[in-house]
């Protein structure tokens, strides 16, 4: 009997761009993948009548939930399914889409015997990617991600750039425990209304996108992008501050961030509703002391802090029977 097992990162979004038609990038920005946390799952068909499903509860409902989705579309028996490693949900991680196209890729598998590469029709499968496309293309191609947003037409390409970040970088993560972002509904009401940016404010952040993001990521500027990464979080959280409280969604976050810049860390953004946050640093060894310099609580918070590689090569998969394996990445 064949078993697939399905291995994705994480991502870190940096905050949606809600521009024109006139402005472009609607539903645009820029996100990075990170190698940890991870879902590692593993499928295979069962003779049950029922999906087997061995995850935490709250894992085991939306894997649920993907299944049936993708049973619109696929003709899937019941499985068999263990989650291995997770990623929180709602914090920021991009969680949800990741277990989605890795729930879709390995339904192809099992169903049609054929691995899917097309990282948009995993999404349409898993019902994911309502608005932002990095996660979708990250889970294929990892690495720095540019979404330009959504095309004037249907028939035009949704263009995504990806450039490899230096792989000596880390990312420190930095969340309230047992705190989430906005999600589900309330999040679907704030875009329903339709608000968007100013031109100047999208001008603005596209110049720091191509002036100079891309260009310090490319020739390994590492002070460059951290000092560039605060503003553009910065920037796009002034817009969200009517809706999430501030530039943080989190309080705590907030004093956190206010104290860690006053020590001269820089490069703290806050990654989608967070409430989590990353800050880049240039080495293992600098993470550390980043990493180091975060209480474990604060005002009567506990805080979680992990330290992340990126991740430059999108998921991988892996599919034969239990004695012969296949290994692939997406890409």
């Amino acid at each position: 009997m064949m078993n697939v097992e399905v291995t994705t990162g994480s991502r870190l979004h940096f905050g949606l761009i809600c521009g024109t038609p006139q402005t472009g990038w609607r539903f645009g920005g820029v996100g990075v993948m990170l190698r940890q946390p991870s879902w590692r799952i593993a499928i295979r068909k069962t003779t049950a009548a029922v999906d087997q499903i061995s995850a935490s509860l709250e894992t085991t409902g939306r894997v649920a939930e993907f299944l049936q989705k993708i049973r619109h579309t696929l003709s899937l028996p019941a499985v068999e399914l263990s989650v291995k490693s997770e990623v929180p949900f709602h914090t920021g991680l991009g969680g949800g889409t990741q277990l989605g196209l890795a729930i879709a890729a390995a339904a192809e598998l099992l169903a049609n015997h054929r691995a899917v590469h097309d990282p948009y029709r995993l999404a349409d499968l898993a019902q994911r990617a309502e608005r932002s496309a990095i996660g979708t293309v990250g889970f294929r191609d990892g690495g720095f991600l540019i979404d330009h947003g959504l095309p004037d037409t249907d028939s035009q390409p949704r263009k995504v750039e990806r450039i490899a970040i230096p792989e000596a970088w880390r990312f420190v993560l930095i969340r309230p425990s047992n705190a989430q972002g906005l999600c589900g509904d309330r999040e679907r009401s704030f875009f329903n209304q339709r608000t968007i940016m100013s031109e100047p404010l999208v001008e603005s952040l596209v110049s720091r996108i191509n002036d100079c993001l891309v260009p310090a990521i490319r020739n390994e500027e590492f002070e460059r992008f951290s000092i560039s990464i605060e503003e553009y979080g910065d920037a796009v959280g002034r817009f969200y501050a009517s809706e999430q409280g501030d530039i943080f969604a989190h309080p705590v976050i907030r004093r956190l961030v206010a104290m860690l810049r006053a020590a001269g860390i820089h490069g703290a953004a806050q990654s989608s509703w967070g409430p989590g946050i990353s800050i880049p640093a240039s080495s293992t060894e600098h993470a550390q002391a980043i990493a180091d310099r975060v209480p474990i609580e604060l005002d009567g918070t506990k805080l979680r802090v992990d330290i992340a590689e990126p991740l430059n090569t999108g998921a991988s998969q892996h599919s034969g029977s239990p004695e012969v394996i296949d290994g692939q990445r997406f890409a």
